[in-house]
């Protein structure tokens, strides 16, 4: 904590006339802040830091407005020094602002001890020597929403130069909220979008679970387990009502539930106690019912009192025949999870499980009347006579034996089942053809299953009026004599339609109907080849709705989709049919606009859609206005894929919006602020460079079939840290744009070079001998003093070469320039050093196109690694690539390696070797030699090892 009891020292360095120089010095340092992105606390803490060092400014404070207190809250500095609390009091009254600072005009006061209004500082003012002060109004979105605060023991201080750089300090402040705000709305947006696709990626699952179950019970419990699989809860459980009961549910499934919870766990419907339970009040109502009050202390059946950590759960009826039969209940382990989509989507998805435990039912209802039917024919008949599905049984002399009302009701009959029994078989089936879609198909296809006489199980037939039935064929046996068949058709018109409603889902938005986000990128490109064939431009463009949050905390969220569906309405009503719509989540919506003949034409459509958003929304009884900001690009103008486009586009909305909302802007190549990071970040880096501020951490690669200890360890990779603030390491992620910087990779290079091979060094002459290798640029890669660097480090350090060096290079470095690439690491090779191809799988590379480089390993990009066990594309691709990598000859080394199951998983796939979090996060230089020392590799790795040796010895000796 700064002392804020020098008063002595601050007068002096008040004294002093701060110059242009200093209020530059300060502008670009508060610059710098925004370019970090701080939270709104820390910021504040950082500009009062600065006006007191650039300035002189003294007892600076930033506070916040209270509205509900209607007070200014001082955040910064959160903590004071003792003797200066009356100088920095917690809060103060709006009463202290004249109405000039509401309207963003500072307030400064040159005689504070005479000022009306200020009576209860002038004792600390006094104590301080204060005599003027100044406060200055922050404003986000074009609201006051804090304020700064300097004081000054002469009037003098506060000169016009002093107030105007006090209020580009303020202007600053006011565009870091605005990014943060934006930054957690953007992090929302994704959270929402995540939720979204986890709930219908369950409901795809659910429908194969209601299509393929064995059984009931298997059903019921392979629900459960997909709910926490696929879904990614914390728990999800099911229960039924007992049979003859209408008030007593039983638990039949659950999956993360605590393991003392049995079968034996019962819901009384009637009892007093629960009728606050999510459970009982779906059942109750028929509708979706969200509880979260675990939290609380409140314990939901049927919960142990153990269970912790669930803060949400969601309770949805179960319903076979329109009837409730029992309870789906999912639970997490956020207190706001749940969304409107989410609750709508899993409602679809119980209509999915009760479907498939209809059909369950109907299956074991089927099976049971087929053993049946050798002792009890009147009893098979009473059972199939009630059955949803139309049956058909012929006798072996190839007469009706018996039918149902289904079946006469499906293939629209007049007979009744009873006047059918004992005609000729051939005349049904004659009688039954006009009903197929394609009758001289289906009747062929007919005689062909009679012909075999083998069972038919689940076959879709396409029938009149776009129906869909499902066939079975089973003949039928007593003690191993035929006597007869049995026909079964279902009509499963509506299950195909929730098929198509789930394959609607993953391309359109539920709320609009209009193309989601990854359907509009399709449609993105084609428009984007038909515009370059024509030679015409194409507009895309990002609209976000101005404000919408308000309209949500206003409504509601149900409202607010209403709004949302009625703007899309609005803005498809100003465009062509060949026009596209789409929208990528939460209140923001994407345009492309093809055959333009000029920007002004863009002017106009833009203007008439934002004039649509303008007319007030009617809704609830009230009238709602919005407006919105659009940013739009052209292309061919804009060259950019269709990824660019949006992004460009998005930069544009977001211009908009800085410069007033409701109204539209157009992408310009160069974007101000993000030129101004990225160089930023390029000077600091170069600084950083010159003043010896980067520094190498060294992450293990192990092998997984090692030993302990040396001969486990395959190697160190040395990874570029900017150490240029003493308090915390900075990943080249945030300056990945630098290191193929024209002027800088090469220096850069040839600082790892050096430092890594000046680490392995040292660590021999310790004892440790492990081969190091390095991350090269594509642009140091084919610079053509690359060998002039590459062999004055091996001269500094000649020792390296015994125990190996290696370099790795991006997977799209090669691709740049292939020859000169497939060159330069053909050198390397007969130099003796090692050569890898770095994050395999991110970019456009193919093992095709590997097998021409000579290269000894690739690394499996740790994207692939991530979601390996939940993700069965990623073990796809993953199991591929390690397969097809070995008959090239090449090594397998899987970084990101996080979790040991992760690592089992990828050694029994045959990975050659592992990096990752779960072996090592990255190490200083000098801790290296103890860990290498101490490494153990987990005894599962040497199990599955074992396990795959042994496979592939006995394949080798079998016939």
């Amino acid at each position: 904590m700064r002392n804020r009891d020098q008063n002595s020292t601050q007068a002096g360095a008040e004294a002093a006339v701060a110059s242009s120089e200093s209020f530059y010095a300060a502008l670009s340092e508060i610059g710098q802040l925004l370019v970090r992105s701080l939270d709104p606390p820390v910021l504040y803490e950082a500009v009062v830091e600065v006006l007191e060092r650039r300035v002189g400014a003294r007892f600076p404070m930033v506070g916040e407005l209270d509205r509900e207190s209607s007070r200014f809250r001082r955040i910064a500095p959160a903590r004071v020094a003792a003797g200066t609390e009356d100088i920095y009091p917690e809060s103060m009254s709006f009463a202290v602002a004249r109405p000039a600072f509401w309207q963003g005009d500072p307030q400064v006061e040159t005689d504070v001890r005479h000022a009306q209004g200020l009576e209860m500082f002038r004792p600390a003012y006094v104590r301080h020597g204060i005599t003027a002060a100044a406060v200055v109004p922050v404003l986000k979105f074009g609201e006051v929403c804090a304020a700064l605060a300097i004081r000054s023991s002469r009037a003098s201080f506060f000169s016009p130069q002093m107030i105007d750089l006090l209020q580009q300090v303020a202007a600053n402040i006011g565009l870091g909220l605005e990014a943060h705000g934006q930054r957690m709305r953007l992090l929302q947006s994704a959270q929402d979008e995540a939720r979204q696709r986890y709930a219908l990626r369950l409901l795809g699952e659910m429908i194969k679970l209601a299509t393929h179950s064995v059984d009931e019970p298997a059903l019921l419990a392979e629900a459960c387990h997909a709910a926490r699989r696929t879904g990614g809860y914390r728990a999800a459980w099911i229960g039924m009502l007992q049979d003859g009961s209408l008030s007593i549910v039983q638990l039949r499934a659950h999956d993360g539930l605590d393991a003392s919870i049995g079968a034996d766990a019962v819901l009384d419907l009637d009892a007093a106690g629960c009728a606050d339970d999510a459970a009982v009040i779906a059942m109750a109502t028929g509708q979706a019912r969200i509880s979260r009050r675990l939290s609380s202390g409140r314990v939901d059946w049927p919960f142990a009192a153990g269970m912790a950590g669930l803060h949400a759960v969601l309770a949805l009826p179960l319903r076979v025949d329109g009837a409730i039969i029992g309870v789906f209940v999912i639970a997490a382990a956020g207190a706001d999870a749940f969304s409107a989509v989410e609750v709508e989507v899993f409602s679809e998805m119980t209509v999915e499980l009760g479907l498939g435990i209809q059909m369950q039912r109907a299956r074991a209802a089927r099976v049971v009347a087929e053993q049946n039917l050798r002792f009890n024919l009147q009893h098979f008949r009473t059972i199939l006579s009630n059955q949803y599905t139309g049956i058909l049984v012929v006798s072996e002399d190839h007469r009706v034996k018996f039918a149902n009302e289904a079946f006469c009701t499906l293939f629209g009959l007049s007979e009744t089942p009873d006047e059918l029994e004992g005609q000729p078989a051939a005349n049904v089936y004659g009688r039954l053809r006009s009903a197929y879609e394609d009758p001289e198909r289906e009747w062929a296809r007919i005689q062909q299953i009679l012909a075999h006489g083998e069972p038919v199980e689940g076959e879709e037939v396409p029938m009149q009026g776009n129906r869909i039935f499902l066939r079975d064929f089973v003949p039928i046996r007593i003690d191993g004599v035929a006597q007869g068949r049995l026909w079964q058709q279902r009509d499963i018109t509506e299950q195909k339609m929730h098929e198509a409603r789930v394959e609607r889902l993953a391309f359109y938005d539920v709320v609009t109907g209009l193309p989601n986000r990854r359907l509009l990128f399709e449609m993105l490109e084609q428009a984007r080849a038909r515009a370059g064939s024509q030679h015409s431009q194409l507009a895309v463009g990002v609209l976000d709705l101005d404000r919408f949050k308000s309209v949500n905390d206003t409504i509601g969220h149900a409202g607010g989709d209403r709004v949302l569906a009625e703007a899309a309405a609005r803005i498809l009503g100003m465009l062509r049919e060949a026009d596209v719509l789409a929208r990528f989540g939460g209140d923001e919506f994407a345009l492309v606009i093809s055959g333009l003949d000029s920007r002004e034409q863009l002017d106009v459509i833009s203007r008439c859609i934002l004039q649509a958003l303008r007319a007030p929304f009617n809704l609830m009884g009230e009238q709602l206005y919005l407006s919105a900001s659009v940013g739009w690009t052209l292309f061919p103008l804009d060259r950019s894929d269709a990824e660019g486009l949006v992004r460009h586009a998005d930069l544009a909305m977001y211009a908009a919006k800085e410069a007033g909302k409701d109204r539209g802007a157009l992408y310009e190549p160069v974007m101000e602020m993000e030129q101004l990071r990225l160089q930023a970040m390029r000077e600091r880096i170069a600084q950083a460079l010159q003043q010896l501020h980067l520094q190498l951490m060294f992450q293990p690669i192990v092998f997984i079939d090692g030993l302990p200890g040396l001969h486990g360890v395959a190697g160190m990779e040395a990874l570029l840290r900017l150490n240029d603030t003493g308090q915390e390491l900075i990943e080249p992620a945030s300056f990945m744009h630098v290191l193929d910087d024209p002027q800088l990779a090469r220096p850069i290079g040839r600082y790892v070079l050096d430092e890594a091979l000046r680490r392995c060094q040292a660590w021999m002459r310790e004892g440790i001998s492990i081969p190091v290798s390095i991350n090269i640029s594509t642009r140091h890669l084919l610079h053509p003093a690359f060998f002039s660097d590459i062999d004055a480090a091996l001269d500094t350090y000649p020792d390296v070469m015994d125990v190996g060096f290696g370099i790795e290079v991006t997977e799209t470095g090669p691709s740049m320039d292939h020859a000169h690439a497939k060159a330069v690491i053909e050198e390397c090779r007969r130099r003796g050093i090692r050569v890898g191809l770095d994050d395999f799988g991110t970019g456009s590379a193919s093992l095709s196109h590997i097998q021409q480089l000579d290269i000894e390993h690739i690394k499996l990009d740790q994207s692939f690694v991530r979601d390996i066990l939940s993700d069965e594309r990623n073990m796809a691709i993953a199991a591929g690539v390690i397969t097809t990598a070995r008959m090239l000859a090449k090594t397998v080394i899987a970084e990101g390696v996080e979790t040991a199951e992760q690592g089992d998983l990828l050694a029994s796939l045959g990975c050659h070797q592992l990096q990752g979090f779960s072996i090592s996060r990255p190490l200083a230089a000098e801790a290296v030699p103890a860990w290498v020392t101490g490494w153990v590799p987990p005894a599962s790795w040497a199990r599955l090892v074992n396990e795959r040796q042994s496979l592939l010895t006995g394949e080798s000796d079998g016939p």
